[in-house]
């Protein structure tokens, strides 16, 4: 009878995979699980995908070694397992009929982390792969962590060549290591999952994989990134919840945008969600549940009249030689140049050394910090110059200690930011100063930004440089930071744009018939992040359940476009503050703006609003409002204003009237 047993399992696995799928799925992003309490981020988790089998029995699997008892002891006594039992499934292992038939046995298969490319040259073809397929059509629950949640989707990462890096997939969406294959054990067809996914920086590597797959095979696919110490269960009608402490994002091209033609990668937009602990999604339709906070933004037109480059890196290599060309080759190579630094020798020296090689005639170096701060030399200076450059300064020496401490020169560059149309050049990690908010700590190992204000200069864009930023040891393990801090501060601070850039790219933002955009320069692309009406939240959960949570944020939608070299990006509107403000007695203004304007009508004035009227097109008052602020923001919704054209009347202290035809759209 042994010698028939392999052929009668065979079939009797073949047969089950002939039915409907309705089984369920966890896949867990990798990390170490906290098994001492119900609090803990994998408890939940851990526990529906016990509680969503039949007989609560789990099977732990492995291509070369087993679990410890207490990971075992984790589900009995806390997630109500009946019995636990971990097997090794080697090669020889893995067709040998006696250890499947045992394996079928338990409703819930649990994959342990590793390598991806054993568990495809192990498994596939065996009776392994069957099992799993078998034990999934027949509503079992199979769970994946690290390398065991990648060989689950539609389309797998194989590992073949070890692993994929954002920084080279995004150069080359047909890298030698992108090695992907939908011919393994594929329970989500149409789906690719990738894990350790912020904790790695691999959502570049993740949208690579979704390019080379539609390039290659013709065929949309959709990504999932799940975080360590977090966990995505999808049950048999596909409808997901999140677990855990980290963020899971779902990225899906969008409708009518496709991925540009060549190797490096470039997409128009793609719909990106990430959902925290306790948010859900439906993976037929995509419909998010859960939000329930606006983080509309606040600020959705651009004003400087100035024209500002900023770079990725500190470093002087190709894209800040570029860099350097361009702000030359624009304008009268004989025009004054101050460079803003916190040292004279070092890069700083390097640049301006540069500027002379390209034919500049008068470059000066000042330290922004206090000793300069009041200095009327450098203020006088300021007045007659138009080109700045700021690298290498520390934030609380030149925002605090210069930029805002009161003094004559400080005064004198926060005028000219203000009045004049100037050339900015900030190189690396200054280039976070453009925005209403700097984000610090942004480059670490660990997910711990933090916001303060920055110059102003483009406030519905922040940056992140350094994107993929290495440690000491040449690894990645500075990427966590980065990646988290864009979402995490557009969220918290409701900006509307992002960019992370690199060391081999910089961006040049200018405003142009009323349009506010980017152009994109240099050998690796930039990724730009956006949002309009969207409802987010920071993440609240730990991993143990106390403590503070990582800085990271969840949100129902927003849209990523990664643009390569030349390529442009509209961030909004633009009205030059010097030239397109509703001007009042040659000293104050207001603006009203957005328009046309969707939900939230926004009013700013240098003197406090006194009344505020809106008319609808045929003269009736439909909104009158008295106010002692001079940010007014209006919520048309609340109001029942409806889509049509409107004339707005603003009043301020001072008895200055501006009157503005919007549309609601």
């Amino acid at each position: 009878m042994k010698k028939i047993l392999p052929l009668i399992l065979l079939i009797i696995i073949n047969v089950n995979n002939l039915q409907a799928q309705n089984g369920k799925l966890l896949i867990i992003g990798g990390g170490s699980e906290n098994i001492t309490s119900t609090t803990s981020w994998n408890y939940e988790a851990f526990n529906w995908a016990v509680t969503q089998s039949s007989n609560k029995k789990v099977a732990i699997l492995h291509y070369s070694t087993t679990t410890s008892s207490d990971f075992e002891n984790y589900f009995i006594d806390y997630c109500g397992a009946s019995e636990v039992k971990s097997f090794v499934v080697n090669s020889s292992g893995a067709n040998n009929a006696n250890l499947i038939n045992e394996i079928l046995g338990y409703d819930v298969f649990y994959l342990r982390g590793g390598d991806q490319w054993y568990y495809y040259s192990y498994w596939k073809g065996t009776l392994m792969e069957d099992a799993i397929h078998n034990k999934f059509n027949n509503g079992g629950v199979i769970c994946g962590t690290s390398a065991g949640l990648a060989i689950l989707s539609g389309v797998m990462f194989t590992a073949q060549y070890s692993s994929a890096y954002s920084h080279l997939c995004i150069k080359n969406t047909n890298h030698v290591s992108i090695t992907l294959d939908d011919n393994f054990i594929e329970v989500l067809p149409g789906f690719i999952f990738d894990s350790h996914f912020t904790n790695r920086g691999r959502m570049g590597r993740l949208v690579s994989f979704m390019a080379h797959w539609k390039k290659n095979e013709g065929e949309n696919i959709v990504g999932i990134g799940v975080d360590e110490i977090t966990a995505l269960s999808i049950d048999e009608n596909k409808n997901a919840t999140a677990y855990g402490a980290g963020i899971i994002g779902i990225y899906r091209l969008r409708e009518g945008s496709d991925y540009y033609s060549g190797i490096i990668l470039s997409v128009d937009s793609l719909d990106v969600i990430q959902l925290g602990h306790g948010k859900s999604i439906n993976l037929n339709d995509f419909s998010v549940e859960g939000f329930s906070d606006s983080i509309e933004p606040d600020e959705l037109i651009e004003t400087t009249p100035s024209k500002i480059f900023a770079s990725g890196s500190d470093n002087m290599g190709d894209a800040n030689i570029n860099l350097l060309q361009q702000f030359m080759d624009d304008g009268d190579i004989t025009d004054p140049i101050i460079i803003f630094s916190g040292s004279e020798t070092g890069i700083t020296s390097e640049f301006k050394q540069k500027l002379l090689d390209y034919g500049a005639t008068d470059v000066k170096i000042y330290i922004a910090d206090n000793t300069t701060s009041d200095d009327a030399i450098l203020a006088d200076d300021l007045a007659n110059t138009s080109n700045f450059i700021f690298v290498d300064n520390n934030t609380y020496n030149f925002i605090t200690l210069f930029y805002n401490s009161g003094g004559e020169a400080g005064n004198a560059l926060k005028n000219a930011f203000k009045s004049r149309k100037l050339k900015l050049a900030f190189i690396g990690d200054n280039a976070r100063f453009c925005g209403s908010v700097i984000v610090n700590n942004y480059i670490g190992s660990y997910a711990n930004a933090n916001t303060s204000p920055g110059l102003g200069l483009l406030n519905t864009l922040a940056i992140i440089p350094k994107t993929f930023e290495l440690g000491n040891t040449g690894i990645t393990d500075l990427w966590h930071a980065t990646n988290a801090s864009l979402p995490y501060a557009m969220v918290k601070e409701r900006i509307k744009n992002g960019i992370w850039l690199n060391e081999e790219n910089y961006l040049i933002f200018h405003g142009e018939n009323n349009n506010a955009k980017i152009t994109v320069h240099g050998t690796s692309p930039a990724m730009v992040l956006s949002q309009n009406n969207t409802k987010g939240e920071l993440i609240t959960q730990t991993y143990s359940g106390t403590g503070s949570p990582d800085k990271k944020a969840a949100f129902d939608q927003m849209y990523l476009s990664i643009l390569s070299d030349g390529q442009e990006y509209f961030l909004g509107d633009y009205e030059s503050s010097v030239t397109s403000v509703s001007k009042i007695n040659n000293e104050q203004y207001i603006k009203i703006f957005p328009n046309p304007v969707a939900s939230k009508l926004k009013i700013k004035s240098e003197k406090d609003i006194q009344l505020v009227r809106i008319y609808n097109i045929i003269g009736t008052l439909v909104y009158r409002e008295n106010y002692l602020v001079n940010n007014a923001t209006i919520d048309l919704q609340k109001i029942n204003i409806e889509k049509g054209v409107y004339i707005v009347e603003v009043i301020n202290w001072d008895n200055k009237k501006i009157v503005k035809k919007i549309v609601v759209n």
